[in-house]
């Protein structure tokens, strides 16, 4: 798989793109994540957010120079991975203290104050959820338990359409705003 196909998959059929990369990334993630000692509920999680990532960045043409999504969807969840260690002070390897995420992995910080808006437009149980998940950093299994979804994985997906309907909010409003200034 090329880079230019997985771009204008995106913009074609974002549903198909992803369906793409998870057959033939996840596996290689899942591996990954069970040997740097996390669990396959661990590699689903870190997948999801590492697609995330790079679809974001692709989205905003920020992967000019990509020859293969596999081996950065891959280097973006090891990523992934090690800062959840850090944080959560799981065992990791001695290599994982070298690496480092690069200073533009993340975008810069909007103002509180627009996120906040942001945030309500997506609803009450969105906000709890990922209040829970990424303030006080409960693992999705907790979070279900606690919100009321059948299982993980269910919370799991709750969190990406909660955070997809914020993206979606975000990028109408600055579409919006563009046409303003224009």
């Amino acid at each position: 798989m090329k880079y230019p196909d997985i771009h204008h998959l995106f913009k074609t059929n974002r549903e198909a793109a992803f369906l793409q990369l998870y057959r033939q990334v996840y596996p290689q993630v899942e591996t990954m994540i069970l040997r740097l000692g996390g669990q396959t509920e661990d590699a689903k999680d870190i997948f999801q957010d590492a697609l995330i990532v790079f679809y974001e960045k692709s989205v905003q043409q920020q992967l000019q120079q990509i020859q293969s999504p596999a081996y950065y969807l891959k280097g973006i969840a090891k990523n992934l991975w090690f800062q959840k260690c850090k944080q959560t002070t799981l065992p990791t390897s001695p290599l994982s203290e070298e690496l480092a995420i690069p200073a533009d992995f993340y975008t810069a910080d909007k103002p509180t104050q627009k996120l906040s808006r942001y945030l309500e437009v997506a609803g009450k149980k969105c906000m709890e959820l990922l209040k829970a998940f990424y303030y006080h950093q409960q693992s999705l299994r907790s979070i279900a338990e606690q919100l009321g979804y059948q299982n993980t994985r269910s919370a799991t997906v709750q969190k990406y359409k909660c955070l997809e309907k914020i993206r979606q909010t975000a990028q109408t409003k600055s579409e919006a705003y563009a046409m303003e200034v224009e």
